[in-house]
């Protein structure tokens, strides 16, 4: 039996869902600040790798190249810092364009754990604190409990498509860019842990049940962030896999088209701002 299908198809499923909670809220005009909502949400949890470099983290792991650290592991490291920053400066320059102010990073992390907007308040911490708990039990509780903690893209692939002003066609693009780079780092491709220590059907159970709570926080999560656009009933029923799985072929035919940076970048800087929107009741 191939227990790793099984578990890729439970986290594809819950994909689909938090895919669907993005897609859904662009499907009817939501005041401006319902689109502010998301999106500070969104800019707070793409900030981790600025918050690291500015902790010292990569500088420490630098100084231990040739020493313990391998050159392998820095070049994934730099990319991987790489990749989250574009997805923080993208977000944050639409931020920035349809609120008409600055957006300070450091000023927005600290107010992730208490702003009305913050999925972490609102869950008072949920994922963390579960995720800190399996990690104390066991390897394989610990991988299963991270096996789908970036939900590979899933917000990302429900913005991809939608269309408006400038505003919509720069979050479809982004949603194809933070989708390449997802699969090009993340566990999605198979080098998460969980593949190397799932090595019976115990194991797999095990690993599915964490897997179906966590996504299943996650999901919550993802629809207060979008203010509820999924009734419970809904998300009670993607819970039970009532839904079509996003699958790894599908996200790499998504961001196939992508543009590149430096005209995702151009096309910001042309535009006039506060960005045009056919989603933003104004």
């Amino acid at each position: 039996m191939d227990w790793m299908q099984a578990i890729e198809d439970t986290a594809a499923r819950f994909r689909a869902g938090e895919a669907e909670v993005a897609r859904s809220f662009f499907s009817v005009p939501r005041p401006l600040d319902q689109h502010l909502r998301w999106l500070k949400e969104q800019v707070s949890r793409e900030l981790r790798n600025l918050r690291e470099i500015s902790a010292g983290e990569l500088t420490e792991q630098v100084d231990r190249v040739d020493r313990g650290f391998s050159r392998e592991e820095i070049v994934a490291e730099l990319r991987e810092h790489y990749y989250e920053t574009r997805h923080y400066a993208m977000l944050a320059d639409i931020l920035e364009g349809i609120i008409g102010e600055a957006v300070d990073w450091k000023a927005l992390d600290a107010q992730r754990g208490k702003a009305d907007w913050s999925v972490s308040r609102h869950q008072n911490g949920l994922e963390h604190r579960k995720r800190q708990q399996w990690s104390l039990i066991s390897p394989l509780h610990g991988a299963a409990g991270s096996f789908n903690s970036g939900g590979a893209g899933s917000v990302a692939y429900g913005l991809i498509g939608i269309e408006g002003g400038i505003y919509e066609e720069l979050l479809s693009e982004t949603g194809k860019m933070v989708i390449h780079d997802e699969m090009a780092h993340g566990g999605v491709l198979g080098r998460h842990p969980l593949y190397g220590l799932v090595k019976t059907n115990e194991d797999a159970n095990t690993s599915l049940e964490i897997i179906r709570e966590y996504s299943t926080i996650r999901l919550r999560g993802r629809n207060f962030q979008f203010g509820f656009p999924l009734s419970e009933e809904r998300v009670e029923a993607i819970a039970r896999g009532e839904i079509e799985p996003l699958t790894t072929d599908i996200l790499r035919a998504a961001c196939a088209s992508a543009i590149d940076e430096e005209e995702w970048f151009d096309r910001y800087q042309a535009a006039p701002k506060p960005l045009s929107a056919t989603s933003i009741q104004r």
